[in-house]
């Protein structure tokens, strides 16, 4: 439950960086005074209620920042592609969304999402902050992003070789994948 936690406190920090790229004030001055942004938050905790009190201290961080408002939608993973869909096709979708990237080229195709420009990347560190691998699944080879990359993650398999050896097996050769 802590890793969860953790990434979705990772998210509302990468969030906030998102968001500040989606304004345009230039200024951390509460230049945004009036404008609020509907963010669709994927959900990354043990429920839905866990999400809105990791992030809601971090978004209203972020309106005291910048003045600009941010109403908060905690969308379960299961409803979260036919949502994204729905809103794609009837116009009526959020300002900033939190997608996994298996789904970015897909929805990217569809022409709802806003492509992440030169200038748009530069104001949340420019492409070169991010994992080159982990910003290649931002959407389709040879088109500019319509998403960034909030966070990565690596798996491993561990064993323990005195059970395997009890159990009569053969670890697999060391530098296999």
């Amino acid at each position: 439950m802590k890793t969860r936690t953790l990434a979705a406190g990772a998210c509302a920090v990468l969030l906030a960086a998102t968001l500040a790229a989606c304004s345009d004030s230039g200024s951390d001055t509460g230049g945004g005074s009036g404008v609020t942004l509907t963010y669709w938050a994927s959900n990354q905790g043990a429920s839905l209620d866990n999400d809105k009190e990791i992030l809601t201290p971090e978004l209203e961080k972020f309106t005291q920042q910048t003045g600009i408002k941010v109403k908060l939608e905690v969308v379960p993973w299961s409803d979260l592609t036919n949502n994204t869909l729905s809103a794609a096709v009837s116009g009526q979708g959020p300002d900033v969304l939190n997608i996994g990237n298996t789904n970015a080229v897909t929805f990217q195709s569809t022409g709802a999402f806003y492509p992440f420009d030169d200038a748009a990347l530069q104001k949340i560190g420019g492409k070169d902050h991010f994992v080159s691998s982990a910003f290649a699944t931002a959407g389709a080879a040879g088109k500019p992003p319509t998403s960034i990359p909030l966070y990565s993650q690596v798996y491993a398999l561990y064993y323990n070789k005195k059970l395997f050896a009890d159990a009569g097996l053969t670890p697999p050769r060391p530098g296999r994948s």
